[in-house]
Parts: structure tokens; sequence; C-alpha cells
């Protein structure tokens, strides 16, 4: 083999070295961006300092729109009436069950002793998503529906509507994420202080949720 043949043989493996180098990183790096990061609203505390009337379930529900685990957003400064999704990020369930595992972590539900005791929280989602009021800043809404319903069937004894919002620290699904993680903070403590009004206000209903319903 010559000389010449040799360099040029060198050259092309090395050419092959380097093209299979840069397309194995080119996969790579789709893989990495093509990747779908999961989210849930974290763990969070028990609401401390209330002593509300004895739960003995929490159920969430939500509609039709709101049954997958799709991140939704919709920018409200135009094509409000859209539904979008984040296509590399997704809740870990929907949303309807992640907040109802966040609010039995938060609210104290069939820690009595009397196992047929207490009556049942339902709350009816109307709202999940993130509004982008600008293209910069954005916020978590949760509308819902929560009604008091009697241990052992569906009769109403108290209902409230919560509309609340909170600001996300970035504009884009990681910031959703913390928003929303905050926000079923609030709606805890709202709802269990919510439970502690009924409590003072009207004992013959706690006295109710105390007993076989």
């Amino acid at each position: 083999m010559s000389k010449r043949d040799y360099v040029g043989k060198v050259g092309a493996m090395a050419v092959a070295v380097v093209t299979a180098l840069l397309l194995s990183a080119c996969v790579n790096s789709t893989a990495r961006q093509g990747e779908v990061a999961y989210y849930d609203l974290g763990t969070g505390a028990k609401v401390k300092g209330t002593q509300a009337l004895m739960l003995r379930a929490i159920d969430v529900q939500s509609p039709s729109w709101l049954g997958t685990a799709a991140m939704q957003y919709r920018f409200a400064y135009g094509d409000a009436s859209r539904r979008q999704t984040y296509v590399e990020s997704r809740w870990a369930a929907t949303p309807g069950e992640l907040l109802e595992v966040a609010l039995r972590r938060r609210i104290a539900v069939g820690e009595s002793d009397i196992v047929a005791a207490g009556c049942r929280l339902r709350i009816d989602v109307d709202e999940f998503v993130q509004v982008f009021d600008a293209p910069d800043a954005s916020r978590a809404v949760i509308e819902a529906r929560v009604s008091l319903l009697a241990a052992k069937s569906d009769q109403l004894l108290a209902r409230r509507s919560i509309s609340l919002s909170h600001p996300a620290p970035t504009a884009d699904a990681r910031g959703g994420v913390a928003a929303f993680s905050e926000l079923t903070g609030e709606i805890s403590r709202d709802v269990a202080f919510w439970l502690l009004k009924i409590t003072r206000d009207t004992p013959l209903l706690a006295e109710r949720c105390g007993k076989q319903a």
C-alpha cells in the first residue's frame, strides 16, 4: 500500500468516525428533547390549627375534557377559547386524581375510630388550567364546587363554590406546576376553615357527621 493510499484510508476512517459520533449525538439530543416530564402536586402538609367536623372520604370529580394527563393552558390575551397542551410535559395522573390525593394528604380524613362515622366531601372541578395573561406571565386557575354530603347518601348538607388562581413563577410548564401546587395548599386551607366554620355555626350538623348518617 502506498503512502498516499494509506493516508487516504486513514482520512476516510476518521471522517466515518466523526460522522458516527455526530449522528449519535443528534440521536441522543433528540431523545432528551423528546423525553416527556411527568409532574404531580407535591406532598404538602396537613392543615394545622383546625378542628373541623369528621370526614370519612374526599372524592374529586372532573369533566371529560380534564379526564387525561395532559397539562392544559390557554392564552387569555389571544384566542382565549382555545385549550392547548404542553408537548413534553404531562401530569402523572388526571388533574382530578392528583387533586384528590393532595387534599386527602392535607385534610384529616378517616382518622376516627368509628369506621361508619363522618360525612363525605365531594369536589366537582369545573376548571383546572394554566392561563397566560401575557407571553411572560401566567397563573394557575382552579374552579370547583365543594359539597358536604351525608355519610351514606347523596343528601346535600352544605355547599360552596371556589374560584382561585395563583401566579406562576415562570411562564412555562414547570412554573405552572409550582403554581398549581401552591394553589392546592390554598384550596386545602380554604376547605378546612369552611368545615371549621360549619362546625362552629351548625353544631347539630357537626354532631350528625360524628354519627352514622
